[in-house]
């Protein structure tokens, strides 16, 4: 068992180290690459000739290959699309004039096993920027000899020619570089001397005054067809409107006719329901008349039988209310005198006292000037002159503006001659009481008890008032 378990450690161990290996060293490739496997040499028939070769690579396109360690080395190859700019700058046409052609092209590998091997032979280890420099350079030469093998003119207008010429020209040393050309598309062409622009120019007046001539023809060919089109519509207008015209006069005579019927069969109809409403109304009218003159002999046994019993009802209510109201209004005539009398006498003893008191007051009044003396009199009169010459002078104080015009002749003027005339016309004061009221102040002071014999109760004397001078 145990010898056994020695012998195969050491196996499992070579088998692990194997599938390693093998692991490690199998190599796979997509569609868009080449595995191109050197180191051992092996014999190669061509297909064609039958020939046997022996070379030291084998091509894995697609797919997976173990490499043999040591012996073998792969190199991939890729099968990917590039893609050139080409551009033929200052290039010469048969004509010798002077031309740009831009063009774009993709190469790439071929996919057969020859192109592969002489691509392999040819860019195999070295960056795809090589390759590519190669195919540019290769490509714009023959671009440069193509176009110097055609005019201008066929440049211009015949770009496929141009880049088939391409394709065919290089066709061969792209081959033996294993690469081919999967499409040449000629993208722009120019030149600085403006021979395109010139040789358009008369191509682009013949356009425009083409375009001007048939946009011309077809205005005048639209116009002449807008003015048959009108005038055939107009003419399908009239047509219309004289049958619709003849179409109504037709309708209206019908309509007429069947106005005219129609009004006649009304008024026939009218009339015999009119006869049979006349009819109607006079059966009804004598059956109201029979109705009414049985209402009439109802109403008057109705009245008989009610009218004279409310009747004599309504006497008995009157007569009763009559009554009442006698009774009422003697009652408030006796209230009312009642009033009226205790009203007199309460009048009666109110005016009585009221002139009670007003005599009483009238003696007292009396009495009191009986005790008036010279000193309380002119105390009086001296009271009341301020009010007086504030009444005399209230029209001064409603005035704004007053001028006092001076004429020289008593020597006085300004404010001064205001207030004397104020003074003056208080001293007229007397004379204009007396002839107001017919009685003067002498007199009338004269009649108070102490002022009768001329002297003051104390025995003072008592000059009689001068008499004021009359107004000027």
């Amino acid at each position: 068992m145990a010898v056994a378990l020695g012998i195969a450690i050491p196996v499992l161990a070579a088998l692990v180290i194997v599938w390693i290996v093998w692991a490690v060293r199998y190599t796979k490739v997509g569609p868009n690459q080449v595995l191109v496997v050197v180191g051992r040499r092996r014999r190669v028939v061509d297909p064609t000739t039958g020939e046997r070769t022996v070379v030291g690579y084998r091509l894995v396109k697609g797919g997976g290959t173990f490499v043999r360690p040591i012996r073998e080395r792969a190199h991939r190859l890729s099968l990917e699309l590039i893609t050139l700019d080409v551009r033929a700058k200052d290039a010469y046409s048969a004509q010798g004039v002077r031309v740009s052609v831009d063009a774009v092209v993709q190469i790439k590998i071929g996919g057969d096993d020859a192109l592969i091997e002489q691509a392999a032979e040819q860019f195999l280890g070295r960056p795809r920027e090589d390759l590519a420099r190669v195919a540019f350079e290769t490509l714009e030469g023959y671009l440069r000899a193509i176009t110097g093998t055609m005019t201008l003119e066929e440049i211009y207008l015949q770009r496929d020619r141009l880049a088939q010429g391409v394709r065919d020209a290089s066709r061969d040393d792209l081959a033996g570089m294993g690469l081919e050309i999967v499409s040449f598309a000629v993208r722009g062409i120019t030149d600085e001397q403006g021979y395109l622009e010139a040789m358009g120019r008369p191509r682009i007046a013949q356009v425009k005054r083409d375009a001007v001539v048939g946009e011309a023809e077809a205005d005048r060919v639209a116009q002449q067809a807008r003015f048959e089109a009108d005038a055939r519509i107009e003419q399908y207008r009239r047509d219309l409107e004289l049958t619709r015209a003849a179409y109504e006069a037709e309708v209206r005579t019908k309509r007429a006719e069947a106005d005219l019927a129609y009004d006649l069969a009304r008024n026939r109809v009218a009339k015999e329901v009119r006869g049979a409403e006349v009819a109607v109304e006079i059966a009804a009218k004598e059956r109201m008349i029979e109705l009414e003159e049985k209402e009439v002999l109802r109403r008057e046994r109705a009245l008989d039988a009610e009218v004279r019993k409310a009747a004599e009802a309504e006497r008995y209510r009157i007569e009763q209310l009559a009554e009442a109201e006698r009774l009422r209004r003697g009652a408030e005539a006796e209230g009312a005198a009642a009033e009226i009398r205790a009203r007199g006498r309460a009048d009666a003893e109110a005016t009585r006292a009221v002139g009670e008191a007003e005599a009483e007051a009238m003696a007292r009044k009396a009495d009191a000037w009986a005790e008036y003396s010279t000193a309380a009199v002119t105390e009086m009169l001296v009271r009341i002159l301020p009010d007086v010459a504030e009444k005399v002078a209230a029209p001064l104080a409603r005035t704004e503006k007053i001028v006092v015009v001076n004429s020289g002749g008593d020597g006085s003027a300004g404010a001064s001659r205001v207030t004397g005339d104020v003074a003056t016309i208080l001293g007229q004061l007397p004379t204009v009481i007396e002839s107001l009221t017919g009685v003067k102040l002498e007199d009338l002071l004269g009649r108070l008890p102490g002022l009768a014999d001329g002297t003051e109760p104390d025995g003072v004397e008592v000059k009689p008032p001068t008499k004021p001078r009359p107004i000027k």
